[in-house]
């Protein structure tokens, strides 16, 4: 990434089977701040922004495979890690699953 310039956050999601009441949880990675908040999918209900993660909440969430998109701008040079993305059933947060960590470098 490159400092002052606008990069996007791409999430990928796969649902096996149709699910309710779901939220992601996606990290910003330390160095960047938000470009600005807009995006929704379709099946988004709604979206809440945090100085070091974005919550995407869904009410019904079809089988499928989903995009999120989020707009950062790194601000900060140097190498930092980001945090693995966590998407589960909001009332019963026994099912849930994540990927793993990455490196991250801002020039």
């Amino acid at each position: 990434l490159v400092a002052g310039k606008a990069t996007k956050l791409l999430t990928e999601i796969t649902v096996k089977k149709d699910t309710d009441f779901v939220m992601l949880s996606i990290p910003i990675p330390a160095g960047c701040t938000y470009e600005n908040k807009i995006g929704h999918t379709i099946h988004e209900t709604h979206r809440e922004y945090y100085k070091n993660e974005t919550l995407v909440f869904f009410e019904k969430l079809p089988k499928g495979s989903y995009k999120i998109e989020i707009n950062l701008l790194p601000k900060y040079t140097g190498t930092f890690t980001q945090n693995p993305a966590k998407i589960e059933l909001m009332y019963f947060p026994t099912f849930n699953a994540n990927n793993q960590t990455k490196s991250i470098k801002i020039e």
